[in-house]
């Protein structure tokens, strides 16, 4: 795990948030969390929320970003990115004979070998959901259509039935644990 233009305190606060991620997982499969360091990345643009500028990240160049430091770091595994700023996907959509910008705040993206996380205006107990979330798909998991467990898309926006991992999606995980 790597934090990105954290201050000194909130490094700690960050690996706590991980931490009590894998309290979510069954035993055994996560090993723990290596922590690389913080670094500083230049934002992309800056963006306005609640009357506040803050600096913000393009989610495709903050993914080619950790890409690169994941091939200078020479690491094999997930390798895990969290910030506290917010990180936005830009997509085009064609609507009545025009395209539409459309501008999303990704909180997670997490594949087999790499992730952020952004806890860009997220409370606490709702940061250790999201990560949980992302790494559920680093194990694998899928998104739930319906507000199940953590695995549900819209995980923040409507109350979720299991403060969790569903049967199912507990059963996958046990499946991939390697005593």
């Amino acid at each position: 795990m790597l934090t990105i233009n954290e201050e000194l305190k909130s490094k700690e606060d960050v690996m706590e948030i991980v931490m009590e991620a894998f309290d979510y997982f069954p035993e055994g499969i996560w090993e723990g969390i290596k922590y690389l360091g913080n670094v500083n990345v230049k934002h992309d643009l800056k963006v306005k929320s609640k009357e506040k500028v803050y600096g913000a990240f393009i989610f495709n160049n903050l993914i080619d970003k950790i890409r690169e430091m994941k091939n200078m770091l020479k690491r094999d595994d997930l390798l895990l990115a969290v910030t506290h700023d917010p990180v936005i996907a830009v997509y085009h959509r064609f609507e009545l004979e025009k395209f539409n910008r459309i501008i999303n705040l990704v909180h997670d993206y997490v594949s087999t070998d790499l992730g952020i996380v952004s806890l860009f205006e997220i409370e606490e107990e709702a940061a250790t959901r999201i990560a949980a979330h992302g790494l559920g798909h680093n194990r694998g998991l899928r998104h739930h259509a319906k507000p199940i467990d953590l695995m549900y898309a819209e995980l923040l926006e409507y109350p979720i039935r299991r403060d969790g991992f569903c049967d199912e999606c507990q059963r996958k995980l046990r499946d991939k644990i390697v005593i």
